[in-house]
């Protein structure tokens, strides 16, 4: 008979709201900081070099979710309530998995990078830059998840901050004095790179150092149980995390391959726009999934108080743009205006979206996790093929369209699978055991059982 995990708190644990803002705030400072440093690179460095770097941190960070996607919700919803020891396991296990994945998947990823590249940074340095940055950055997606799920997500946005802010002080000190060469796209590119890097090790350096003050019985131990665990109950997260980030990697070369670059650009500006808004359901239903794992017995109350706080963090903000989209598409340049339509529709679909991301946590606490994954692969393929369908015809609103029409669709098969019905995974509750689907590799019987204790 398995034995339920013994709840073990941190001294210092932050609630649903404070985390879902340490969260938002992480995002928001992120983007804007990262603006301000390509702003800075562009008035100095030629568009070439800035593009040829893009490209390259473009590459490590897809590496990056390709090797960590699953332990980001894995961690989140298997931390709280272990004991010291089970934290130690499922944390060292992740931190290695992703290192060796996205260090070799980075290497290889290197070569297959256009043959400009490597002509101009060189092979050797491709090689290295694509896979450090692969590993650092899936590093910083494991210590990120795991400060969430010790509930002190505040950490991570102090350790994010200081990195940012690292990378702006030397792109402004190397071009004050002179040490990056204009001109020269080899050395520009090589300096925004390093810079780039070096702040990400600072960030991660500084978030493992924030989590062993937080957990101090952390520790690195990695053993066979462990490495199980992970085997049996990181794959649909893992499924259903890329398919949900998909459309957003995917659309933009779709629309490439039908479109002049002009039409690429608006796109782009008027998605990264929306994904403002579309931030605030990921930001909280991450934050609910942390504060309900290890207490199921309180979730249908935490899910209702998360849906008043992304309501209200979205329906007045979201009225207001649709109401001056012109206006504020206008800031970026003549054009952009023109695509105000879209930036309606995608703002529209954050609504369906943030039922979709409170349905996805529920269902993830009552381990019905195949069930998310075949829904976020459902919706990542309506959006998808709905926009190859629907953008010849309709033109770049095509994708508005299929992505509302999408999030639609999903959300109400959310409703009509009851998500608030605990069906599978929390019957335990009540006495009765578990029923525990078999999910990729066999999902873990040992993980519900303990997932459902109380």
């Amino acid at each position: 008979m398995v034995q339920p995990m013994t709840t073990t708190r941190p001294l210092k644990v932050r609630g649903l709201l404070g985390n879902s803002m340490s969260l938002l705030a992480l995002t928001y400072m992120s983007s804007l900081l990262g603006y301000v440093f390509w702003v800075l690179c562009a008035r100095s460095v030629s568009p070439g070099a800035i593009g040829m770097a893009n490209t390259v941190i473009a590459a490590m960070t897809l590496v990056a979710i390709l090797a960590a996607a699953g332990f980001i919700p894995l961690l989140t919803r298997m931390l709280p309530g272990a004991t010291p020891e089970e934290q130690s396991g499922l944390c060292s296990a992740a931190f290695l998995v992703t290192a060796l994945v996205s260090g070799s998947a980075g290497t290889v990823a290197s070569l297959l990078l256009p043959d400009h590249l490597r002509t101009t940074i060189g092979t050797g340095w491709l090689i290295a830059m694509v896979a450090l940055g692969a590993v650092g950055t899936s590093s910083m997606f494991v210590v990120n998840a795991s400060l969430l799920g010790i509930r002190r997500a505040e950490l991570s946005l102090l350790a994010t901050a200081v990195g940012s802010v690292s990378r702006l002080a030397a792109i402004a000190v190397m071009l004050t004095v002179g040490a990056v060469a204009v001109g020269v796209d080899a050395s520009a590119t090589h300096t925004i790179l390093v810079i780039w890097i070096a702040s990400v090790a600072l960030s991660l350096a500084i978030a493992l150092r924030s989590l062993s003050r937080a957990a101090p019985e952390l520790r690195f131990r990695v053993h066979a149980a462990a490495f199980l665990r992970v085997r049996n109950s990181v794959g649909w997260d893992h499924v259903a995390t890329l398919a949900v980030r998909a459309p957003a990697f995917v659309l933009p070369i779709l629309a490439a391959t039908l479109f002049p670059p002009e039409q690429v650009g608006y796109m782009a500006v008027t998605a990264m726009v929306a994904t403002v808004f579309f931030s605030v359901a990921a930001a909280v239903s991450n934050a609910l999934l942390a504060e309900c794992a290890d207490d199921p017995a309180k979730l249908g109350a935490q899910a209702r108080r998360a849906s008043r706080l992304i309501a209200a963090l979205l329906l007045v903000p979201v009225v207001i743009t649709c109401l001056f989209a012109t206006e504020i598409l206008s800031i970026f340049g003549p054009g952009y205006a023109d695509y105000r339509l879209l930036l309606i529709l995608l703002l529209l679909a954050t609504f369906p979206d943030a039922v979709i991301n409170v349905a996805m946590t529920v269902m993830r606490i009552q381990h019905r996790l195949r069930l998310v994954a075949f829904l976020a692969v459902a919706g990542a393929t309506m959006s998808i093929g709905g926009s190859w369908l629907l953008m010849p015809h309709f033109g770049i609103f095509g994708a508005g369209v299929a992505v509302l029409t999408a999030q639609l669709t999903v959300a109400l098969a959310f409703a009509a699978v009851g998500p608030y019905r605990p069906r599978i995974g929390v019957r335990g509750r009540t006495g009765g055991g578990a029923r525990v689907p078999a999910g990729i590799g066999g999902e873990a019987r040992r993980d519900t059982a303990e997932g459902v204790r109380r």
